[in-house]
């Protein structure tokens, strides 16, 4: 088995990687917020990376490639136009996804960190 490509760490992995572009998305988007005619922008991946979990069948070396291969993609927001001057960031929403980003990252990175010690556990006997 290798350790550092199993499933669950692609999927962390790849998480990691949504959820970083996210944040730089929102880091925009905030930064934006009096720029007129400004459109915001959302970052998706995680139906995507949930629905190659559910439909990928065969071995975890399959998984692992569908899950690396799921695409962090960029689109512009539906919010609809919020002010006269055609900028429709919101920013306490923005904020407010932000923090959970931000708390979705350090979850996942504890989780790997948590990974981890059990394997040095485990090799440490």
């Amino acid at each position: 088995m290798d350790w550092f490509n199993s499933v669950s760490i692609s999927a962390l992995n790849k998480s990691l990687d949504g959820l970083w572009a996210r944040e730089e998305v929102i880091s925009e988007n905030i930064a934006n917020y009096e720029t007129p005619e400004y459109k915001s922008k959302k970052v998706s991946f995680e139906d995507e990376l949930l629905s190659q979990l559910q439909q990928t069948s065969g071995s975890e070396s399959d998984l692992i490639h569908s899950i690396k291969n799921v695409d962090v993609t960029e689109s512009l927001s539906n919010n609809g136009t919020l002010r006269e001057d055609g900028n429709d960031v919101d920013v306490e929403a923005e904020t407010i996804e932000m923090a959970r980003t931000q708390l979705n990252y350090a979850y996942s990175v504890q989780n790997i960190n948590e990974y981890f010690a059990r394997l040095k556990s485990v090799i440490r006997g």
